[in-house]
């Protein structure tokens, strides 16, 4: 078995221990880690795990289990202004999101290999990158990690929101099983997958910068633009040394981000193509207020509850959809 340890940085060390505590929960992180003290040096690592996908069978069993429930309360429930179209609608929303719930977790059991895989080559990653601090200034890394505790924290409350509203309408908690609990492990699903890009993009960044401050071109762009210029440049042995461990890097940045690419394919088509149902369902009730007049719609509760939960839906694939535009800027 392959272990690679690395030395995380301090500052997100924390945040580490709380997002794979969390995404073990929902079974998003069939793998298991420990910390581990080797020369002064907090180190993690990280091991396939059989506990992992005995557990998100576990999760898979009481998915199917609660769809005994689910159905029959779900054919029964009748919604203000709903029409037999969107019934219908409904009810296919909550199998299918019932059928990605369990193919995601199925998904990381069979594939947790290359799970285990692509943690262990980020470590290693961060390992080296940490050695060329001095090519580059590691600021921009910190703000990356406070911009991931930001985006999380914003995903929480949006759900918090909608949560505390829909408690002020719904009393029967059947219907978090049709409707949140699909949604909600969904868009955990896409977070996880725009924190991996989003790593992998600031270390491309910081390839990039290493390669300008050794060009020793002024230039606005954060892209090694030296490559399209003319340019004296004094190579010394030095210098083609710390190209050579560039160079390495950005080859397994990119042999990284295929195997993500990889791994993420399936899950995520499976997450947009449920958000994209639930986005048609919801958008329904979204637009219904603003097409009917005041006689035929007095109760904006519904309307609030359903701008909140449209905002929840399309968040994180805002941020997927930003997030790979740039690291392919970087790329360039």
């Amino acid at each position: 078995m392959m272990e690679v340890r690395s030395e995380p940085h301090q500052n997100s060390l924390w945040m580490l221990r709380v997002l794979i505590i969390f995404f073990k929960l929902i079974g998003l992180a069939t793998f298991t880690h420990r910390f581990d003290m080797q020369k002064k040096r907090m180190l993690y690592i990280f091991q396939y795990s059989k506990f992992g996908i005995v557990y998100n069978a576990v999760l898979i069993s009481l998915m199917l289990a609660s769809n005994y429930i689910l159905i029959p309360f779900r054919i029964n429930l009748e919604y203000e202004n709903e029409t037999k179209l969107t019934k219908r609608i409904g009810i296919v929303q909550s199998i299918f999101g019932t059928v990605v719930i369990c193919t995601v977790l199925l998904f990381y059991c069979v594939d947790q290999k290359y799970l285990v895989r692509i943690m262990n080559r980020l470590t290693d990653i961060e390992h080296v990158i940490d050695c060329l601090y001095s090519l580059y200034n590691p600021i921009r890394r910190r703000r990356v990690s406070c911009n991931l505790i930001i985006v999380c924290i914003l995903n929480t409350c949006v759900l918090i929101v909608f949560v505390t509203t829909q408690l002020l309408v719904y009393t029967n908690p059947v219907t978090w099983l049709s409707d949140t609990l699909p949604t909600f492990h969904v868009g955990w699903l896409i977070m996880q997958y725009f924190m991996l890009v989003t790593i992998i993009q600031a270390d491309f960044a910081d390839v990039n910068r290493a390669l300008q401050n050794l060009s020793r071109v002024s230039t606005p762009d954060l892209r090694p633009q030296f490559l399209c210029q003319t340019r004296r440049v004094i190579v010394t042995n030095s210098t083609v040394h710390q190209l050579l461990k560039l160079r390495d890097v950005h080859c397994l940045l990119c042999e990284i981000s295929g195997t993500v690419s990889d791994f993420y394919s399936l899950p995520i088509l499976f997450g947009v193509a449920f958000l994209s149902l639930t986005l048609v369902y919801d958008g329904y009730f979204v637009l219904l207020p603003l097409l009917m007049s005041d006689e035929e719609f007095k109760d904006y509760r519904f309307f609030a509850i359903d701008v909140v939960w449209f905002i929840y839906l399309i968040y994180p694939l805002a941020l997927l959809t930003n997030r790979i535009t740039k690291i392919l800027n970087e790329v360039e």
